[in-house]
């Protein structure tokens, strides 16, 4: 028997939000709640941002926010919640704060948060890592693709005589995003683990626009992390830059010989021994992370600066790296002492397991909201 309701109203993005919305299916699979779509194509503007120190306002469309209805069905108390998954830690959607009992943002980084005024501050929690995933159990798409169109739409309309340049714009880009969300794995491929079978190394990353200088050096970082190993390890190495949109020939040496598509790539990732991670645009959590730790993989990793609800513990779910040396000693020594090895992938699959799989962490988010006392009010 259910002992909550969950509206979901249909989200800007499918990308970043099937994590929630696989974790709220899988839960009412298991009769733990029960799910509800609501079409909304509401423009949700407003950003809260902090530029050197300061906290600032605009009117913007904040990205990657959703917004759901939370309904205890014996008292029937309702909060609302939003989801916060966009990469920048210094940015928060302003509709989501002033209209929400609570916000779970994946980039949290509490020296931003805690610029915010002091009420709005409490309603802010980490949501964790999480990354692309479909549950088996969503059978409703029709009211999410309408949601995508519609709200999109909805924010380029203006009335002028560039009206309808942006609507086909604006409708080409998300039957691309609809396109690419047909791609998305689902959970069952990452709940299936099989121990690495090779000492193969990898390292596979994407080019994005050059727009930003943070872009520009994530490149530059890559670029040379893919080099190095194909120097240091040219027999173990897998890897390299993924040929696509915005691939560029300044990095043509750098070609992954790795497949790019999703399945073949998580095929590829279930047979490697070691896995390299950088850190994502603006500093976020790449989704690579809970890729390779639902796999039980060796990670090498660059720190995160986001916080967790609980942190990865250097030499115990991953291995941290500070420097080019830092990355290859610890290659070499996992490459030799099989019993860090085992460890380390014993304990990154046990970590997602209990953090990441998505029924377990919206089961956490939930029970945050359930033990609240404004549901008592």
């Amino acid at each position: 028997m259910a002992k909550y309701k969950i509206i979901i109203y249909t989200p800007q993005e499918l990308n970043h939000s099937s994590y929630i919305q696989t974790g709220l299916y899988e839960l009412e699979a298991k009769g733990f709640i029960e799910v509800h779509v609501e079409l909304n194509t509401d423009k949700r503007l407003g950003r809260y941002f902090v530029e050197q120190g300061i906290l600032q306002t605009n009117s913007k469309p904040h990205p990657k926010t959703s917004f759901y209805k939370f309904i205890d069905l014996q008292s029937k108390k309702e909060l609302l919640f939003a989801t916060d998954l966009y990469d920048f830690a210094d940015q928060f959607s302003k509709h989501a704060l002033e209209t929400c009992d609570y916000v779970f943002k994946r980039s949290y980084d509490s020296k931003f948060v805690d610029k915010l005024p002091k009420a709005l501050q409490s309603k802010i929690f980490p949501l964790g890592l999480c990354f692309g995933v479909r549950s088996k159990h969503q059978n409703t798409w029709l009211s999410f693709l309408l949601g995508i169109l519609g709200s999109n739409l909805k924010m380029q309309t203006k009335l002028d005589r560039f009206l309808f340049q942006r609507w086909l714009k604006t409708y080409r880009s998300q039957k691309k995003h609809w396109n690419f969300i047909k791609t998305t794995r689902n959970l069952s491929r990452f709940k299936s683990f099989e121990p690495a079978n090779k000492d193969i190394i990898l390292f596979q990353t994407r080019c994005f626009k050059e727009n930003q200088q943070d872009v520009v050096e994530i490149h530059q970082q890559r670029y040379h992390i893919i080099k190095l190993l194909r120097k240091e390890f040219p027999d173990k190495f897998k890897g390299g830059f993924i040929k696509s949109e915005f691939f560029l020939d300044k990095f043509k040496d750098a070609i992954s010989n790795v497949p790019s598509d999703p399945e073949s790539y998580l095929d590829v990732l279930k047979s490697a021994k070691i896995v390299i991670y950088t850190r994502g645009l603006a500093n976020s959590p790449a989704w690579k992370m809970p890729e390779y730790l639902s796999q039980g993989k060796i990670i090498i990793a660059e720190p995160l600066t986001t916080e967790l609800p609980v942190p990865l513990e250097n030499k115990k779910h991953v291995l941290y790296f500070h420097s080019d040396e830092g990355l290859i000693a610890n290659i070499k020594l996992v490459l030799v002492d099989q019993e860090l090895g085992s460890l380390l992938s014993k304990n990154a699959k046990s970590y997602f397991e209990n953090y990441i799989s998505p029924e377990k962490n919206i089961k956490r988010v939930l029970k945050i909201m359930s033990d609240s006392k404004l549901l008592e009010i």
